[in-house]
């Protein structure tokens, strides 16, 4: 299960064991104690008998100092870089892998980091990479705090997407096992909530940033919730950065894994952080991955405005707020003025302006009834997601071909690069996981648009069009019919000037008629933006202040379903 190996001292036990006291029997483990039920919504750690590729070993005694060592250690799996952090049960650690140790070779799964999608090592890769090494001394912890290092180790083994945090392997260390060191991916721009409150209080991370980030939010998310989980604890210091751009999901130590669909409520245990509990948990009611919905809104917000939509002083008022549905959201900009942020009257800078369409799309995340919410992939469908999505892979494709380049010089000019080696953007494991989450993430688009459409949702329907223009042009835009609109969207790869929004709203009831139309095109004319201009097939709208608007669609077929749905939704039938 997952990527990871663990290794153990003596023996490999299928749980978390309970640590020995004076009053607890040699014979009794945590499973023996435990119900059925309970056993059930308490997975054990994934246990790997082998070293990754199915070669049995034997266990092997294992001390600390053999998997952490000090700088110069020639025996430690790992090198201890610096101390990221302690707690009440462990410490973390900075670690880097040695390449030196003996037991390297036992260290499949992160040797084959170094390995291209064919197999082949790929020149320059092989160089030293850092990890995060949790100690944790199981003595310390309660049954519960044993379940939350657990169901951690589990749910991250379980995944395997790149916006999420990567286990890689764990070890019990001495006879009793009372400890246990967990190794996962570094992050080395740390946590978002720093990354937002360590900026100048003038700073904020613009609308584009905001979006490329909540696009890899959301792909991690439909990952997680397509595997039966919940995290149950999504907020700004649980998401962390890298310095090339990527967001990845961790600390799942309140996640769950279900044997039914999370489609349908079904926790009432009452867990997270109290600024991102959704309204069904502050009610105590059941709930499921709508939850995490919930909490996704909450950060973004924080993203646009370094300030949560709903903030008090006590847990009962910030109750009251969030079930009011009384809550702070950035201001949009007004047609003409600046989008720069200015001083409120306490001194402190305001967050610049959002998008009308940014400003809609919060509104849309954080709804009270979670039968209205959307879920990550309804949310990925949007056009304002599409867009970012688009922008997000269009900067991984720069990463790849800086990347190739390096690559090229490696093998054109090898002398020249002994000693002052650069470093890949992206390994080539990695360049695997993110393209394939962004293909992923693509197909469910198209999965999710051909599953509403052909749901036959009366009024519903959505696709690429090209908009006409008055000097002959025809512009591609993304046509939405729905809840009493017709939105024309920007194309994907297409910025708003001046940062206005990327989508206009027509009132269903300023349309008067649509119908199909011939139209003529002359090869003289100075269209910038045209595709196949000759084979396209036109309606018009007439609208109620003497506007006609032209669009086209690439196939007959696809106009027909157009007008078909714009005449149903109009009545006009």
């Amino acid at each position: 299960m997952g990527n990871g190996v663990v290794r153990v001292a003596t023996r490999a036990p299928t749980e978390l064991p309970t640590p020995k006291t004076a009053s607890s029997s040699s014979h009794t483990t945590a499973s023996d104690t435990r119900s059925d039920a309970q056993r059930s919504n308490s997975p054990p750690i994934p246990v790997i008998k082998t070293d990754g590729y199915n070669n049995k070993f034997d266990p092997e005694r294992l001390s600390l100092e053999d998997i952490l060592g000090e700088p110069g250690s020639s025996t430690a799996l790992y090198i201890k870089k610096k101390m990221a952090g302690r707690g009440a049960f462990g410490e973390a650690f900075i670690v880097e892998n040695n390449p030196v140790a003996p037991v390297a070779k036992r260290r499949g799964r992160i040797g084959a980091e170094s390995l291209a999608v064919n197999g082949t090592e790929r020149v320059g890769d092989c160089q030293s990479r850092q990890f995060v090494a949790k100690v944790l001394n199981l003595t310390c912890m309660s049954d519960h705090d044993r379940q939350y290092a657990q169901t951690e180790i589990m749910c991250l083994a379980n995944a395997d997407h790149f916006a999420i945090v990567r286990y890689y392997e764990h070890f019990y260390i001495d006879d009793e096992f009372q400890t246990i060191v967990i190794i996962t991916e570094f992050a080395d721009k740390g946590d978002l909530y720093r990354n937002l409150h360590h900026m100048p209080s003038d700073r904020f991370p613009t609308e584009r940033e905001a979006g490329v980030l909540f696009v890899q939010l959301l792909l991690g998310l439909d990952h997680v919730h397509r595997r039966r989980m919940i995290h149950r604890d999504i907020k700004t210091a649980n998401i962390f950065l890298t310095s090339r751009g990527f967001l990845k999901l961790g600390d799942f130590g309140f996640s769950k894994q279900y044997d039914t669909s999370v489609s349908n409520p079904i926790a009432v245990t009452f867990l997270g952080t109290s600024y991102y509990l959704s309204p069904e948990m502050l009610k105590g009611q059941r709930y499921g991955k709508k939850a995490d919905i919930w909490a996704a809104g909450i950060v973004l917000c924080e993203l646009l405005g370094k300030r949560r939509p709903f903030e008090a002083h006590s847990p009962a008022k910030l109750k009251e707020l969030v079930l009011s549905g009384d809550m702070w959201l950035p201001p949009t900009q007004k047609s003409g003025e600046s989008n720069n942020s200015a001083a409120n009257t306490d001194g402190k800078a305001s967050p610049p302006c959002i998008s009308l369409e940014m400003r809609e799309f919060l509104e849309y995340i954080l709804q009270l009834d979670p039968d209205r919410r959307p879920s990550a992939s309804q949310l990925l469908k949007t056009p304002l997601m599409q867009h970012y999505l688009h922008l997000f892979k269009k900067q991984v494709y720069d990463m790849i071909a800086a990347d190739d380049e390096v690559e090229r010089n490696y093998i054109s000019n090898p002398v020249d690069c002994i000693g002052d080696r650069r470093r890949y953007n992206l390994t080539a494991k990695e360049r695997v996981l993110v393209m394939r989450g962004i293909v992923e993430g693509e197909n469910l688009i198209m999965s999710e648009t051909e599953k509403q459409i052909e749901s036959g949702i009366p009024g519903h329907m959505e696709g690429v069009v090209f908009k006409g223009t008055l000097d002959g042009r025809w512009k591609e835009r993304y046509l939405t019919l729905a809840d009493g609109y017709l939105t024309v969207t920007l194309a994907k790869e297409k910025c708003a000037s001046n940062c206005n929004t990327r989508s206009k709203r027509m009132p269903l009831d300023t349309i008067k008629s649509v119908s199909s139309m011939k139209i003529f095109y002359s090869p003289e004319a100075n269209s910038v933006e045209k595709v196949d201009c000759n084979k396209k097939f036109v309606f018009v709208l007439s609208t109620v202040h003497s506007q006609s608007i032209l669009f086209a669609t690439k196939t007959e077929e696809e106009r027909d379903r157009w007008l078909t749905a714009l005449m149903f939704t109009l009545d006009m039938g």
